[in-house]
């Protein structure tokens, strides 16, 4: 599906004219959705056109754009002679982070409300890339990810950005998860300096009767992998873990069966 826009146009000779486009959703709360009988409420989107509707309002907001985007990419830079690592390293990456940040790894369509959610593993791993960029949404990210704990100190493998909650479909069962939410919360800590993060106080499983400290979160975390040790002193595999390869079955000889076939071992 497109949008497309075709407008004639006529000119005179050293005359100018200005076209804004803008693209946009805008959504109304329940009770508000009609105006009248098969009639959209249209003032949310109508305000939205209000605020770019001519050539100094839409300057303004591009200015500010702008500001935003020079105000994180200042925060880390660097100066070499080769002037493409420079792009790379000062632009591309860290805008690749912001997205990551926003739209996790995309895969699981979350962002459409449908689907897996977003990696607790993941989350937690791309953390690293952005926490020096945007620290107070980081923090409020590594909170939401363990809330999604559960007592033991083992964790939910994916949860639902919007509700925050812990997706049941997928379960748990990835013995690694626990660990990455030390490996986050030590890159906030290092970056900003701030161990008050660890007094903060977190549920367990969304259960605000079931609430300690993130200190006592990632207590838990190491002393699960501790507690799952097998007969050689290693921890033991779970679900995809490490890389999701460890426990990939490579015996099958079913056409077309999925290689991560075999649970929690």
């Amino acid at each position: 599906m497109i949008g497309s826009h075709r407008l004639s146009v006529t000119l005179a000779p050293g005359q100018e004219r200005s076209f804004i486009f803008l693209l946009g959703y805008a959504e109304n709360p329940a009770d508000e959705k009609w105006e009248a009988q098969d009639v959209i409420n249209k003032k949310p989107a109508l305000g939205a056109i209000f605020r770019m509707n001519d050539d100094k309002k839409f300057d303004g907001a591009l200015t500010a754009l702008s500001a935003y985007w020079d105000a994180l990419l200042s925060r880390f830079t660097l100066n070499c002679a080769d002037e493409k690592l420079c792009r790379m390293v000062n632009i591309w990456n860290q805008y690749q982070c912001m997205v990551t940040f926003n739209m996790s790894r995309s895969a699981s369509y979350f962002e459409s409300g449908t689907g897996r959610g977003m990696g607790f593993r993941d989350s937690c791993q791309d953390l690293l890339g952005f926490v020096h960029l945007i620290p107070d949404r980081a923090k409020q990210r590594i909170l939401d990810i363990a809330a999604t704990q559960f007592e033991d100190g083992s964790a939910y493998h994916q949860y639902q950005p919007l509700t925050k909650k812990g997706n049941a479909d997928i379960g748990s069962g990835f013995n690694d998860d626990p660990l990455w939410l030390i490996a986050g919360t030590c890159a906030y800590i290092k970056e900003t300096g701030y161990l008050t993060i660890l007094e903060e106080q977190v549920d367990f499983n969304n259960d605000p009767s079931k609430t300690r400290t993130l200190l006592t979160h990632l207590k838990r975390s190491f002393d699960y992998t501790l507690g799952h040790l097998g007969p050689h002193g290693l921890p033991l595999i779970g679900r995809a873990d490490w890389n999701d390869c460890l426990n990939l079955n490579c015996f099958s000889t079913e056409p077309g069966e999925s290689f991560q076939t075999f649970g929690p071992s």
